[in-house]
């Protein structure tokens, strides 16, 4: 999958979908800081890279589950991907809020759902990957196999993929942090010692400081 996740990243660099800033750190919403920052909603604003994405994505989703027959998008920025995915395959869409809402019907699931269908779940990124396992609970309860999760972007978090593994889900990425770093050295967007800043914040993103 190696020469997929450098197009991939290649593709979310030319359009700035990805931003690093190694010096002047972002702060996610859990307090961390990071020099590392990807905006999904990017991608959508570019016909050619939106239709490259959705076809990968769709590629990926039914080449490792074939059996698949609904496709789940986490809310809200997942969304977009997930219902051009499931086009491609012509097959149903839902989206699957992380917590319920507090109106309305209070539905986590929004859209027809059946029990016993075999869902993928589509996410635009993984970082710690609470909202993803949130979604991927919420389908089970609802009496549903998760064959997996397909991503756009993985960050590779050592504590996410146990997350995932104790969740016991496959969890698939067309391109990912190292992929990214290694493409923006070859182009100059940072050098050899940022790319050490980058490393030294994957391995433990928590404690990490600017």
């Amino acid at each position: 999958m190696k020469p997929l996740q450098d197009y991939v990243a290649a593709k979310l660099l030319q359009v700035k979908a990805i931003k690093l800033q190694p010096k002047n750190p972002f702060e996610w919403a859990n307090g961390w800081s990071s020099p590392i920052y990807f905006d999904s909603r990017k991608v959508l604003s570019y016909p050619k890279i939106r239709t490259a994405v959705k076809v990968q994505m769709a590629r990926a989703v039914i080449e490792q589950y074939p059996d698949v027959e609904v496709i789940a998008a986490v809310a809200t920025n997942a969304i977009a991907i997930g219902m051009m995915v499931a086009e491609v395959l012509g097959l149903p869409f839902v989206y699957v809020h992380p917590t319920p809402k507090n109106h309305g019907f209070e539905n986590m699931i929004e859209g027809d759902l059946r029990p016993r269908q075999n869902v993928v779940v589509i996410e635009d990124q993984v970082s710690i990957g609470a909202n993803s396992l949130k979604v991927v609970d919420a389908i089970r309860k609802n009496g549903c196999p998760v064959l997996g999760v397909v991503a756009l972007f993985n960050y590779e978090l050592l504590h996410t993929a146990a997350a995932f593994r104790t969740a016991d889900v496959e969890l698939t990425a067309l391109t990912n942090f190292f992929a990214v770093t290694r493409r923006a050295v070859d182009i100059g967007y940072i050098d050899e010692d940022d790319l050490r800043i980058f490393n030294n914040w994957q391995k433990d993103p928590e404690k990490w400081q600017k």
